[in-house]
């Protein structure tokens, strides 16, 4: 295969001089035990709970994303407190990432410039919950340098699906990544991660994507076994259908014999009589 070698894009000169300003770094502070008490994936600015798209989505997704993390050597925070500098209060505080990637094995006193990929299950019951989740965690996670930041939309009515940005040193903010024509982001952050948008028609309830790991589709132990159930299920059926064949030749062939055995004791019985079985 040949390789097709293209030069860098030129960037067009800017015309803000100023450079990009970067939040401070948050303190790496041990995060207080009360910091890991509650209900898990909780909203308590909203007072909201996750929907049961959402809970879906990210135990489904978050489980397979877990084998890349641990094929990858990466630490996995779900749900977990993670230092985040808020400029609009110029402190730090932790938050709560639905789902990070971190090659910090200290996760217990994790800052968000140590994230490399961040993704967040999006709550569209109530706008500024939506507002929350997508402008706000897009806006705080550009300003550590996050990597690659994702949005997924768990309802299965919603149009959307998948949104990706990736980290734009140059500007200091996220590029939305367009859709590939194969249906498939591919990471940066996380060489060999692909996460693929299935067609609309294939979405259910908390089920929009595939995670795809250093070329091989990963799978969840839930949809396996219901793929071996039914592979299970199709050879039951394939047996049945054999034997039922089967017992319908056998019983074809046993009245075919006994047929043939009545003709012949007839044909007996006729030349018996004197007549030729022949004739008759």
């Amino acid at each position: 295969m040949v390789s097709l070698v293209l030069d860098a894009p030129v960037r067009p000169a800017r015309t803000d001089t100023r450079p990009v300003v970067r939040a401070p770094r948050p303190l790496p502070l041990p995060h207080p035990p009360e910091s890991m008490i509650g209900t898990p994936y909780y909203d308590d600015e909203f007072e909201m709970a996750q929907s049961i798209a959402h809970m879906h989505t990210i135990y489904y997704v978050g489980s397979l994303l877990n084998r890349v993390a641990k094929a990858a050597d990466l630490r996995v925070v779900s749900d977990n407190p993670v230092w985040y500098w808020l400029p609009e209060a110029g402190r730090q505080r932790a938050l709560y990432p639905d789902y990070a990637l971190t090659a910090n094995p200290r996760v217990d006193r994790l800052t968000a410039d140590e994230l490399v990929l961040a993704l967040e299950v999006v709550s569209t019951t109530q706008p500024p919950k939506e507002a929350k989740d997508t402008v706000l965690m897009r806006e705080r996670n550009a300003a550590h340098g996050v990597r690659e930041f994702v949005l997924i939309y768990p309802e299965p009515d919603d149009p959307r699906s998948v949104v990706w940005h990736g980290y734009d040193e140059w500007t200091g903010r996220y590029q939305v990544a367009p859709l590939p024509t194969d249906g498939r982001y591919r990471s940066v952050a996380v060489p060999g991660l692909e996460l693929e948008v299935l067609p609309p028609e294939e979405w259910t309830l908390g089920r929009k994507v595939r995670v795809w790991f250093r070329g091989q589709e990963l799978r969840d132990g839930e949809a396996e076994a219901h793929r071996r159930e039914a592979a299970e299920a199709q050879a039951a059926q394939e047996r049945t259908r054999a034997e039922q064949e089967r017992a319908e030749k056998e019983v074809a062939l046993a009245e075919k014999e006994q047929e043939q055995a009545r003709a012949a004791r007839l044909a007996e019985r006729l030349r018996a009589l004197g007549i030729d079985p022949e004739t008759v």
